[in-house]
C-alpha cells in the first residue's frame, strides 16, 4: 500500500506541473522566438586578424550597450574570435499607445509634408492664446563665410557676420618661409590659409574677389522657446506661422519600442508611425558599425583643394573604413602619438599633433538643439558634453596651452571642426558641433555615452529577416512537431496497445513541460527560441521514443522468459533505466560540446537537445515507471483484450494471469 501511494504520488506531480504549465501558457507565458521566427536583423562584425580577446571583450560591451540604448528586445550578441555576431529579433516592433493629457497645444503645419508640428503647450488655453499671440518670425544667422565667387578656394566660416567681415577685412597676402607652402604667396587671417599662388600678383588677385556670404534661418520665436521651427525661407515661415492655431490636447500617442524603452510621444498618430521607424534598420547598421574614436588634436596646418601640394599630400585615415589607407592601422590607438593627416569639412586636409583628449575622458554626451540668443547665433544641432575629473583636469592644460591656436575635434578619422581656443575651458564641459542633422547628433550621443569602440570592425554579413518569413518558418516548425507526434503515436499504439498510449500520454507531457522550461529560460535569462531549436525538439522526441522502446522490449523479455507482467515490471526498468541513461549521457555530451564550440543558431539547437534530453530521463522516471507499474497491478488492464498490457509485450493471457510468486512480489 506504501508503494502504490508512492507510485501515485509520482504520477500526480508530474500531472501538477503540466496543469502549472498549462495555467503559465493561459496567463501569457510562451517561448521568446528568435531572428529566424520573428524576422528581424543579423549583423556579423569582422576586426583585424590577431587583435587581442581583451580588445574584442571591450568591443562587445560597447556594442551591447548601444543596443540597448535603442530599446530592442532581446539581442543576441555574441564573440566567436575576431567576429562580433549581433541578431537583433523583432527589429522595430515596437507599439504607439495613447496617453491621457490635459493641455493647450500651438499647432502648425509643415509646409513640406503638410503634417501637424507642435510649437509648445500651455497648463491653460489663456497662456496658449498668449503665446500664440506673441509668435513672430525672426531671421537667425546660421554662419558667414569668406567665399570666392570663382570658387578657387575653400570657404572659411564664422560663427557671425560680424567675425567674418572682420576676418575679410584682416586678409593679406604673405610669402610663406616655413610650413608646406614655402615659397608660395598665401591669402591668410593670421590663424588659417584662404588659398597659396605661386605669385604674389595672383595672391592678391584672389583677395579681391573674396566676399562675406550669409546663410540665414527663419525661424518662429514666442514666449514658449520649445519646439518652434526654422525654415529656409521668409515666406515659409510666416505660412507656417499662419497656419498655428490652439489645440485642446486630451491624448498623447507614445512609442514604446519592443524592449518596453518609452522612444517619446507625439501629438499624432502619423508623427509617432515616423519616430517608430526610427528604430529600423539601417539607423541600428550604423548605430553598431560606428566606431566612434573621438580625439582632439592640434592643428599644425593645412591645405585646401586649391593649395599646391593638396594632391600630392596623402591622408593617414579617410573615413572609408573599407578601403583604409596604407598608412592607417586597424587599431586606432596606434596614431595617438605620431602627426597626422585628416581629411575635414570642405575637404581641407588637416595637419594635426598628437592626441590630447580622447572621447573615454567624457561622462556624459547630450544632444541639443541650439536655438541662439541675443550673444549668440544658432548653431542647430550640437553635442554638449561633460567631462571625468580626470579630462576636465586635461582639458583645461590643453587648453591653456593652446590658447590663440585652432584644436580639431576628430570623429573616426574625420575632422569634425577646428575651433581656435580664445582663453582656456577649465569647467570640464564642451560642446561639438558641425553642422549635425538630428538624428546624426543624436548617434553620436549615443555611441559617445556606450564608449567607442576599441577596433575597426567591418560588416561581414548582413542578413534581413522578414517577420512574414520567420512565422511562415515557425508554423513549419509546429507543424513538423506535430506531425511527428501523431506519427509516433500511431506506431506506438499499433505496436505496443496499452504501453503505446502511455508512451503517447508521456511524451505529450514531455512536450508540454519542455515548452514551459524554454519559455521560463526567454524570460529569466533571455534565450530566444530559434527554428534551430525547434529542429532540437523535434530530434529529441525520437530520443524520448527510444526511451520507452528499450522499457517496453526489455519488458517483452521479462515477460516472455516466464515472468508475469506485474513481477516482470520492477526488473525490466532497472536493466532498462541503464541503458536510456547511458544512450541520454551520450546525447547530452553532444550537446554539451556542440554549445561550447558552436555558435549563432547552432547553440540553439544543442541547448534544446541538452534540455530536451534531461527532461526526458526526468518523465522516464517520474511518469512512465509508476504509470506501467500501476497499470501492472491491475489484472483488468493487464488483460483488455486486444489492447491490454499483455497484447503490447506479445506474451499469453495464460502466464500474464499466473499468481505472482511470494519471492517476486515487491
Amino acid at each position: 500500500m506504501r508503494r502504490t501511494r508512492g507510485l501515485w504520488f509520482s504520477v500526480l506531480f508530474v500531472l501538477a506541473l503540466v496543469v502549472s504549465a498549462g495555467a503559465g501558457f493561459s496567463f501569457g507565458l510562451k517561448p521568446t522566438l528568435g531572428l529566424d521566427l520573428q524576422g528581424g536583423l543579423s549583423v556579423i562584425l569582422k576586426a583585424p586578424d590577431g587583435t587581442p580577446a581583451s580588445v574584442m571583450e571591450q568591443a562587445l560591451e560597447n556594442i551591447r550597450r548601444r543596443v540597448d540604448s535603442a530599446g530592442v528586445a532581446e539581442p543576441d550578441i555574441f564573440l566567436a574570435g575576431t567576429n562580433i555576431e549581433v541578431q537583433l529579433p523583432g527589429l522595430a516592433k515596437g507599439t504607439i499607445r495613447t496617453k491621457a493629457e490635459d493641455e493647450f497645444c500651438l499647432i502648425g503645419k509643415d509646409a513640406a509634408t503638410q503634417r501637424d508640428v507642435s510649437f509648445g503647450c500651455a497648463s491653460s488655453q489663456v497662456l496658449a492664446n498668449a503665446a500664440r499671440d506673441s509668435l513672430s518670425v525672426e531671421e537667425v544667422v546660421q554662419q558667414a563665410c569668406i567665399v570666392d565667387p570663382t570658387a578657387s578656394t575653400t570657404p572659411s566660416c564664422f560663427a557671425t557676420k560680424k567675425a567674418a567681415d572682420a576676418a575679410l577685412k584682416a586678409l593679406t597676402v604673405k610669402e610663406q618661409t616655413t610650413g608646406d607652402n614655402v615659397g608660395k604667396f598665401c591669402v591668410t587671417d593670421g590663424s588659417a590659409f584662404f588659398g597659396c599662388f605661386d605669385t604674389k600678383k595672383a595672391g592678391n588677385e584672389a583677395k579681391a574677389l573674396f566676399e562675406t556670404e550669409v546663410t540665414s534661418e527663419f525661424c518662429l520665436v514666442g514666449s514658449m522657446s520649445t519646439n518652434l521651427p526654422c525654415l529656409d525661407t521668409k515666406d515659409a515661415a510666416e505660412a507656417a506661422l499662419a497656419t498655428a492655431e490652439v489645440v485642446h490636447v486630451t491624448k498623447r500617442f507614445c512609442v514604446v519600442s519592443s524592449a518596453g524603452k518609452d522612444l517619446g510621444c507625439y501629438l499624432s498618430q502619423a508623427l509617432a508611425e515616423v519616430g517608430l521607424q526610427q528604430t529600423g534598420q539601417g539607423k541600428l547598421l550604423e548605430l553598431i558599425g560606428t566606431t566612434a574614436r573621438l580625439e582632439e588634436r592640434e592643428v599644425l596646418g593645412t591645405l585646401d583643394p586649391a593649395a599646391p601640394g593638396y594632391e600630392d599630400q596623402p591622408l593617414t585615415c579617410d573615413s572609408d573604413p573599407v578601403s583604409p589607407t596604407p598608412a592607417c592601422p586597424s587599431k586606432p590607438d596606434a596614431l595617438a602619438e605620431q602627426d597626422v593627416w585628416f581629411l575635414g569639412p570642405g575637404d581641407v586636409k588637416y595637419h594635426l599633433g598628437t592626441v590630447q583628449i580622447t572621447g573615454d575622458q567624457i561622462k556624459k554626451a547630450t544632444a541639443v538643439y541650439d536655438t541662439g540668443g541675443t550673444q549668440s547665433v544658432a548653431q542647430g544641432w550640437i553635442i554638449n558634453f561633460t567631462l571625468t575629473s580626470e579630462g576636465a583636469t586635461k582639458f583645461g592644460e590643453v587648453t591653456t596651452a593652446l590658447a590663440g591656436k585652432q584644436l580639431a575635434i576628430i570623429l573616426d578619422a574625420e575632422v569634425i571642426s577646428a575651433p581656435t581656443i580664445n582663453e582656456p575651458i577649465l569647467g570640464g564641459q564642451g560642446q561639438i558641433s558641425g553642422s549635425f542633422t538630428e538624428p546624426r547628433a543624436k548617434q553620436l550621443a549615443t555611441v559617445l555615452n556606450a564608449g567607442a569602440l576599441p577596433v575597426q570592425l567591418l560588416q561581414q554579413e548582413v542578413v534581413t529577416v522578414s517577420p512574414t518569413l520567420g512565422q511562415a518558418s515557425l508554423r513549419q516548425g509546429v507543424v513538423a512537431g506535430l506531425a511527428g507526434l501523431v506519427a509516433l503515436f500511431l506506431y506506438l499504439l499499433f505496436y505496443y496497445r496499452l504501453l503505446g498510449a502511455v508512451a503517447w500520454l508521456g511524451m505529450s507531457i514531455w512536450a508540454i513541460l519542455a515548452i514551459a522550461l524554454i519559455s521560463l529560460a526567454g524570460q529569466t535569462v533571455g534565450y530566444a527560441l530559434s527554428l534551430a531549436g525547434i529542429a532540437g525538439l523535434v530530434i529529441s522526441l525520437g530520443v524520448t521514443a527510444d526511451s520507452y522502446i528499450v522499457f517496453f522490449e526489455r519488458l517483452k523479455d521479462e515477460v516472455r522468459s516466464g515472468k508475469s507482467a506485474r513481477s516482470a515490471v520492477q526488473p525490466a526498468f532497472k536493466r532498462a533505466y541503464k541503458t536510456i541513461v547511458a544512450a541520454d549521457f551520450v546525447t547530452g555530451i553532444a550537446a554539451v560540446a556542440l554549445y561550447i564550440t558552436a555558435v549563432s543558431s547552432v547553440r540553439g539547437f544543442a541547448l534544446t537537445l541538452g534540455v530536451a534530453t534531461l527532461l526526458d530521463l526526468f518523465v522516464v522516471y517520474f511518469f512512465k515507471r509508476p504509470t506501467v507499474i500501476l497499470i501492472s497491478r491491475s489484472d483488468r488492464l493487464v488483460n483488455l483484450r486486444g489492447f491490454g498490457l499483455t497484447s503490447g509485450v506479445a506474451a499469453d493471457s495464460e502466464s500474464a494471469s499466473q499468481v505472482t510468486p511470494i519471492g517476486e512480489m515487491e
